[in-house]
């Protein structure tokens, strides 16, 4: 319910002041087909990903990137629909179920995908910072991103380095349903850094650390030609520092396919670079909708072919919260 509220207050704010007939100009005047193209590029970083998905799974399990592709895309629709991001604990359910292989071994390639995903964001920001003179919201946002994922990768080293012992295996053997869900907790844990280890160990371990960079480099893109489809020619390196900003908001999961969130962010940081704000408002919802079609379309046929349904999806997340 939270997250509901946060996005009507932010769509509120995004909406608020802005000129009608302006925008209705701006609509008038925009490149469609570069619009379109750009819709299409975005969809690149999800066949990176697929691909990225398959190299991380391998030291545990072999998948097809086209099954990676469905599962993923799967997830996606389903994050377009649901809050919290359902969607990421679907695609993992997926691939366990037809790879079977066990989910806590799925889950642990996500934690390494969101640990690449946020060393390239930061690496990202901090490299158009040295070009561009950034919004002091910006730089406030990479700073606390630097922070979050310098924590996170003491973590995972930790994790990754530390020497198991006997001692840690498993809690004290006690009756009771809480001492039960506190020992199935603690094995999904054991067995998610059990095959942390196993994937970062892997000779595929870095390879799939630098495609992680094309994820990044084609949203970017496609962000970056739908600006100019709208009629804001702003640069490369802005339009990647907008994006990033973005992106660095809606890590915290919030209303289905972060919209209200998306789009407040979008215009903040326009606004920052000196957009105004019926453009920036304007843009917002362009490059939302372009962005959500290909998400919607090829997500709904990935989750039609996944063999899954909302019911058994459900009914599984209700089994994995009252047993971890």
């Amino acid at each position: 319910m939270a997250g509901y509220v946060v996005a009507v207050c932010a769509l509120v704010w995004v909406f608020h002041g802005i000129k009608i007939d302006v925008l209705r100009k701006d609509f008038a005047s925009i490149n469609w087909a570069l619009a379109i193209f750009g819709m299409f590029v975005d969809v690149g970083r999800y066949a990176s990903q697929s691909v990225r998905w398959k190299l991380l799974l391998t030291p545990v399990c072999r998948i097809p990137v086209f099954s990676a592709f469905r599962a993923l895309y799967a997830g996606v629709f389903l994050n377009m629909l649901f809050p919290l991001r359902i969607g990421e604990f679907t695609r993992a359910y997926i691939v366990s179920h037809r790879a079977s292989v066990r989910f806590s071994s799925v889950v642990s390639s996500l934690i390494v995908e969101y640990l690449f995903d946020g060393i390239w964001l930061a690496l990202g920001i901090g490299l158009v910072a040295v070009f561009t003179p950034l919004p002091k919201e910006i730089l406030g946002a990479a700073r606390i991103l630097g922070l979050v994922i310098l924590l996170a990768s003491m973590g995972f080293a930790v994790i990754i380095f530390h020497k198991e012992r006997t001692a840690d295996a498993q809690p004290a053997e006690k009756k009771g349903l809480l001492w039960k869900t506190l020992r199935q907790g603690v094995s999904f844990l054991l067995r998610v850094r059990k095959s942390l280890k196993i994937i970062s160990r892997s000779r595929l371990f870095f390879p799939s650390f630098c495609l992680s960079a094309l994820d990044t480099l084609f949203h970017v893109t496609a962000f970056w030609i739908i600006l100019h489809a709208y009629g804001l020619p702003l640069s490369y390196l802005v339009s990647a520092a907008v994006l990033l900003f973005i992106f660095v908001g809606v890590i915290i999961p919030n209303a289905p396919s972060n919209v209200g969130a998306f789009q407040f962010l979008c215009v903040l940081a326009l606004m920052g670079f000196g957009v105004d704000k019926t453009d920036a408002t304007g843009f917002s919802i362009l490059v939302f909708v372009l962005i959500s079609i290909p998400q919607l379309v090829i997500g709904a046929i990935a989750f039609a072919f996944s063999g899954e349904t909302f019911g058994t999806i459900r009914n599984e997340f209700r089994r994995l919260r009252a047993a971890p």
